[in-house]
């Protein structure tokens, strides 16, 4: 089957239309249409002609001629899409009917500064599950032209809120508007990421599924993990409609928990039978790759709790499985939205405040005995590292750039005899542009290390486990208190995980924990292992 097509129309004065072009080409491809992109007017006039989905204009000045203003004017009216970003509010502002369309004109801004997009309408389909956010552009001012528009977000500029992004409908055709977006750097920003491609499919009215059925396997044990679940996806707004675990017992408690679910005690008979249409794995380490397996072969979406998998083998042969039967695949590292975490990827990540980060020091040290449950096995833990250690993992891959060269690893039993897992492993990652990631776990350390030592260009992070803030050191000129700053963690948000998912499936929106994302957590861990026994540097799969 063919991709949908859009038109992006850029050019004119002020901004970089190259790059821009280049910046929502990415997106627009990645959310699965094809994109013909053009800086010819002209190719207006035959736009009712062709196979567009939508038009997305990213323009600044100038005049439309009748032919154009007319081609683009049928296309919507006729039940095309109209996908306005930044100055389009500003261009073509002689060309009534056109700005009638759109909804608005420009009228002015001040410099790039950065404001708070908030939302105005928390019931449209664009703005469910919206965060907030900072981002920094400049900031439209815009008068209403024609019917008003439905706003949906906006921001303070000089106590008066101005529009930031709105909606309307034209004859038989849709439109979309969003202000921000001056520089392609904008267009990186993951909430305006999230309204544009919101924009676009609400507007070519590809967005809407649907809630989703689901169910989970394995429901007892560890931290009640099933019940934990169900609950989060039910307030993400899925239907808990399933449950599989082998203690009838266990069965018994969630039917009490979630009234009319069904019950199964082998997951044989779940798949032949149940409705559900994601389900969770809730199993010990070892049994993620075949169930989950097993529940992609039989049709469905997969979550797996963390780790993926306890090898490279593995992950790649769930990511097949997923990959053959288009359907998709997660893993629960919840702990991306821990509010520690988001507090320091907002300073490293997206702010940049210590600038390039070359060096990681990372882990978690304490003198105490595993647990003797499987969590302390070998065979079906893992390994130590792959129990918190997946999580720490993960947040140091989000904040460290580019591929990874190659792993040492070191190993050591020395205290619990009782158990297979190691007591100590140490592990040097050096990525290929030079830069290192030290990462330590250890139930025999009596003293605990940082959370994070984070090294780079203008300055640096230390943050101590559960401290309630970390210290930021910075030279960066826009941080205006002398240096250190103490930086409070923010609250945490766990529960996004399983909204992103929902908006992933229903609402098109990018899966944040994508399968590849998860799958490099489990490679770097078991490349440890292998590097431990060998005594060698050792490649890390995937890492080109």
């Amino acid at each position: 089957m063919a991709q949908a097509k859009i038109l992006l129309l850029t050019g004119g004065a002020f901004h970089d239309f190259p790059a821009i072009a280049t910046s929502l080409s990415k997106i627009i491809t990645h959310d699965g249409w094809t994109v013909e992109a053009s800086e010819d007017r002209r190719v207006l006039t035959t736009v009712p002609q062709h196979d567009f989905k939508a038009v997305v204009v990213y323009t600044q000045g100038g005049e439309l001629m009748p032919a154009e203003e007319k081609g683009l004017v049928e296309f919507v009216k006729s039940g095309g899409a109209l996908v306005g970003v930044h100055g389009a509010a500003a261009s073509w502002k002689s060309n009534r009917d056109y700005t009638d369309m759109l909804g608005a004109r420009f009228v002015g801004h001040g410099a790039p500064v950065e404001f708070l997009v908030e939302a105005h309408d928390t019931t449209h389909q664009i703005m469910r599950h919206f965060k907030p956010f900072y981002i920094t552009s400049e900031l439209y001012q815009l008068e209403p032209v024609g019917s008003p528009p439905h706003i949906l977000a906006q921001a303070n500029w000089l106590g008066k809120m101005q529009a930031v992004a709105y909606v309307k409908n034209y004859g038989a055709g849709r439109v979309f508007y969003l202000s921000p977006g001056h520089s392609a750097e904008d267009m990186s920003h993951p909430g305006w990421q999230q309204l544009f491609s919101r924009g676009l499919r609400w507007a070519t009215g590809m967005m809407e599924k649907p809630p989703l059925k689901v169910g989970v396997i394995g429901y007892g044990g560890a931290f009640n993990m099933g019940c934990h679940h169900l609950k989060e996806m039910q307030d993400a707004g899925f239907i808990a409609t399933a449950a599989c675990d082998l203690d009838a017992a266990r069965m018994g408690v969630a039917a009490k928990d979630f009234p009319g679910i069904h019950t199964f005690t082998d997951h044989r008979d779940m798949l032949k039978k149940s409705d559900a249409e994601l389900l969770t794995v809730i199993l010990p380490h070892n049994l993620h790759a075949s169930m989950a397996i097993d529940v992609l072969q039989s049709g469905r979406h997969c979550v797996v709790e963390k780790p993926m998998a306890i090898n490279s083998t593995q992950v790649q042969d769930m990511i097949a499985a997923a990959d053959k039967a288009g359907k998709m695949l997660s893993v629960y590292h919840n702990r991306r939205w821990d509010g520690e975490f988001l507090a320091v990827e907002e300073i490293v990540r997206h702010r940049r405040a210590i600038g390039d980060v070359f060096r990681i020091e990372t882990g978690s040290a304490a003198f105490s005995p595993p647990g003797s449950w499987w969590r302390s096995s070998q065979e079906i833990s893992g390994g130590m590292q792959f129990d918190w250690g997946a999580h720490i993992m993960f947040w140091a891959l989000e904040l460290m750039d580019g591929p990874i060269d190659w792993v040492v690893a070191t190993a050591q039993k020395r205290v619990w005899t009782n158990v297979t897992n190691a007591d100590h492993m140490e592990a040097y990652v050096r990525f290929k542009n030079g830069s290192t990631l030290d990462f330590e776990m250890s139930n025999i350390g009596r003293v605990n290390k940082p959370r994070w030592r984070i090294l780079g260009t203008r300055g640096a992070v230390l943050d101590h486990w559960w401290n309630g803030s970390f210290e930021l050191h910075t030279y960066d000129p826009k941080i205006k208190v002398e240096s250190p700053v103490k930086i409070k963690y923010a609250a945490s948000e766990g529960f996004r995980y399983y909204q992103n998912v929902a908006d992933h499936l229903r609402l098109g929106d990018r899966l944040e924990i994508t399968a590849r994302k998860a799958a490099r957590v489990v490679h770097v861990l078991h490349t440890m292992d292998r590097a431990a026994a060998s005594g060698k540097q050792e490649k890390v799969p995937g890492e080109e």
